[in-house]
């Protein structure tokens, strides 16, 4: 009886979740909308005092004119998404690659809408929310252009850099002639200012900024994968460095994300391959992104894609990310720092 219980209790411990919350990481699957098969490139953001917002963009196909940008909120204390909604839909056209920042109280959704069948056309868009106290719902803005109306190819991924209470810095790329990436300096609502194009052979795409107190970090998709591109900024994001070939980070052709967290260490989310997505990792770096040391694996499956990671860090400090599962399901983990610099899944150095 004993031997069928010690049997009973190991096969329990062994079909559970690798990355449960037992391992330091919890993890769930975000509903979508029944109807629509493909869903992709999720957006997360906490709004203070109210709970998580994701976004992301839906529909039969990617870049087919039915995807529209859908939304999920989970309030602070609950176990449960809310029913997943449209946030925008333009009428013909297909919309995706939302990103979500909180500033001042208002919820800005940054979007991309394409005007002909190829993300060369596309044109940038934002909505926005003020969150009041209290709130039951969400009041969206009608959507506002960024750019003049004959601006096409522009698009975003990374998460803005807030400069002050009217002023943040929009990260973009363009893919209308090759693959650049730049900065739009936004006040009060309005473009005052434009970077140069950061450019590079093979091109770059979808920037996210880390700043740091002395040294500003860009890290870049590569147009043919392999790995990361960076450059650098000494005074605020004003000018920046030639594009460096980061060989120490393998990253394919897919989407990533960098954050900075409140203790000063930098985390990396990205697939540590030059060209696959079947794992999605972390990476810590403690020396202001001069090396990077792996310490967790989120997902590892042959069969399975994960794909374009968002990443947070709470009030509370608890990391937020959420990612594609072949195109198809969105997930959200939850894990603290504590957590990741115990891991001891990876112990191997990346050095820059």
């Amino acid at each position: 009886m004993k031997i069928k219980l010690g049997v009973y209790l190991l096969c329990f411990f062994l079909l559970l979740p690798w990355n449960s919350a037992l391992l330091g990481m919890e993890k769930e699957t975000i509903p979508t909308p029944a109807d629509r098969a493909f869903n992709h490139a999720p957006s997360i953001v906490e709004i203070p005092g109210q709970g998580l917002l994701v976004a992301w963009y839906s529909g039969s196909k990617e870049k087919n004119r039915d995807t529209a940008i859908f939304f999920s909120f989970k309030k602070s204390g609950s176990q449960k998404w809310s029913t997943p909604r449209i946030l925008i839909d333009t009428p013909s056209r297909a919309d995706g690659n939302p990103v979500l920042f909180f500033k001042n109280k208002e919820i800005y959704c940054f979007y991309s809408v394409l005007w002909g069948t190829g993300w060369s056309t596309a044109r940038l868009f934002y909505v926005k929310s003020l969150v009041e106290p209290k709130e039951k719902d969400f009041s969206w803005s009608p959507p506002c252009r960024i750019s003049p109306f004959y601006k096409t190819g522009e698009l975003m991924r990374g998460k803005p850099v807030a400069l002050n209470e009217k002023s943040f810095f929009l990260p973009l790329y363009q893919e209308l002639f090759g693959y650049s990436s730049y900065l739009y300096l936004i006040r009060e609502g309005k473009v005052v200012w434009r970077s140069s194009y950061l450019k590079s052979s093979p091109g770059n795409l979808q920037p996210v900024i880390v700043p740091l107190p002395t040294l500003w970090l860009m890290f870049m998709r590569s147009a043919r994968g392999g790995y990361l591109w960076e450059a650098t900024s000494r005074n605020q994001g004003k000018t920046w460095s030639k594009p460096v070939k980061r060989k120490d980070l393998p990253q394919p052709n897919s989407g990533f994300d960098a954050l900075r967290l409140s203790s000063g260490r930098i985390i990396l989310v990205f697939h540590n391959n030059p060209k696959d997505t079947h794992s999605l990792n972390i990476s810590i770096s403690e020396d202001g992104g001069k090396s990077f040391s792996l310490k967790k694996v989120i997902e590892e499956n042959k069969k399975e894609k994960f794909l374009y990671p968002s990443v947070i860090q709470d009030a509370k400090g608890k990391i937020h990310i959420v990612y594609t599962v072949n195109k198809k399901e969105i997930r959200h983990i939850v894990l603290g720092e504590k957590e990741l610099l115990e891991s001891k899944e990876k112990t191997s150095d990346f050095r820059h």
